[in-house]
């Protein structure tokens, strides 16, 4: 009788792929060589075992679409643990501790959710956040990035040269180098003042206080004015914090703001909630109406004179939500509607999904109303009283 002996299953490397080791999303790193800026792709080519080119390719195609590979890239970036560090940037401003890899995991996925509709929307204002996001990267790799390692190097051979010289590289000795390294960066890290984050929250606390009395005695301003004032303080911060003191934390805070200012920016109003205007007369009809986030609902049933509203233009321009027109039984109406993401419906006729477009031609003979009707995501509808 023969007895059957499994072959025991050798581990491979630990920077090779092991299809039989469960992992998931939380083990990736950034890698500490062959990096261009923060090891995330050469990170991400290690743990699926391919070539880095192919996910850089990859990242800077979803850049120039949507700007969705800027999106993933920074959100690994904070999220992401270095190879040569027990957590990630977040982990460390934050004190994360054991809800680091529950918070990366939400992160990278809400990363991923917001770099789709990125791809969807296609909007190419989106583009201005790149004017934020890479000067800021810029500035932490210069000042964080490069001097931390160059520190750990310089510590590593101070503490080479120190070591007798007939000692020769051994197990025993390697591990008595990597603990003097140890004990000399423990002892080197100095605690980081938070003087300058707080000192910035506060000038941002009086910035938008003084933009909010500069709106009340000038009829109301658009809501992103206030984030691009605390991006302008938090920028300010950051220069300083190049010299003096410590602004690390304000690099994610200028992210943040720099990513609400960018898709606010991509709104044709900073307008959120509702707005029904429902005009009595042709003359109070605008010719135009912006909105940001929310319900626009142009209502044209009121107007007790609506022949004098043919011939005219009325432009609709909505960013997220929905956006209703009802018009008058038996007003002649040329209705030109687009929606990028959602459904577009026009006196019953239906379009949904991306790109939406229909062009419903006047009903009648001689002069009609032209609606047209822009939209970013969500419902466009289309009625008769």
């Amino acid at each position: 009788m023969n007895d059957t002996q499994e072959t025991p299953r050798t581990a491979g490397p630990d920077d090779e792929f092991d299809p039989h080791k469960l992992r998931t999303i939380t083990d990736v790193e950034r890698s500490t060589d062959d990096r261009w800026v923060a090891g995330v792709c050469s990170g991400v080519a290690k743990y699926l075992n391919i070539d880095p080119v192919i996910v850089r390719i990859v990242i800077v195609v979803l850049a120039l679409a949507g700007f969705a590979g800027a999106i993933l890239y920074a959100a690994a970036w904070l999220l992401m643990p270095s190879e040569d560090e027990d957590k990630s940037i977040a982990a460390e401003w934050f004190k994360l501790d054991d809800n680091e890899e529950q918070v990366r995991r939400i992160g990278l996925i809400a990363a991923g959710i917001i770099a789709v509709f990125g791809l969807l929307g296609d909007w190419g204002n989106w583009w201005g956040i790149g004017w934020i996001v890479i000067p800021l990267a810029a500035l932490y790799y210069v000042f964080v990035v490069r001097p931390r390692k160059s520190d750990k190097e310089a510590i590593k051979a101070q503490v080479m040269a120190e070591m007798p010289t007939s000692e020769s590289i051994t197990a025993e000795v390697q591990a008595k180098i990597d603990k003097k390294v140890a004990e000399k960066i423990a002892h080197a890290k100095q605690p980081k003042s938070k003087a300058l984050p707080l000192l910035t929250l506060s000038l941002i606390a009086i910035g938008v206080a003084v933009t909010r009395i500069y709106a009340d005695t000038h009829d109301g301003i658009e809501w992103t004015s206030y984030v691009a004032v605390a991006l302008a303080i938090t920028g300010v911060g950051l220069v300083i914090g190049t010299f003096w003191g410590y602004g690390g934390p304000l690099i994610f805070l200028g992210l943040v703001l720099g990513l609400v200012l960018a898709v606010g920016s991509a709104l044709p109003n900073g307008r959120i909630g509702e707005q029904s205007p429902t005009p009595t007369t042709a003359a109070g009809v605008h010719s135009s109406y912006n909105h940001g986030v929310g319900l626009l609902e142009l209502d044209l049933t009121e107007v007790t004179d609506p022949t004098a509203l043919l011939g005219r233009t009325i432009t609709l321009d909505n960013g997220i939500g929905q956006t209703k027109v009802i018009v008058p039984e038996g007003l002649n109406v040329v209705i030109d509607g687009e929606l990028r993401l959602g459904e577009l419906s026009v006196f019953g006729r239906k379009e949904h999904g991306t790109d939406n477009e229909i062009l419903f031609p006047a009903t009648g003979a001689g002069s009609a109303l032209t609606i047209e009707i822009d939209q970013n995501i969500g419902n466009v509808e289309v009625i008769r009283s």
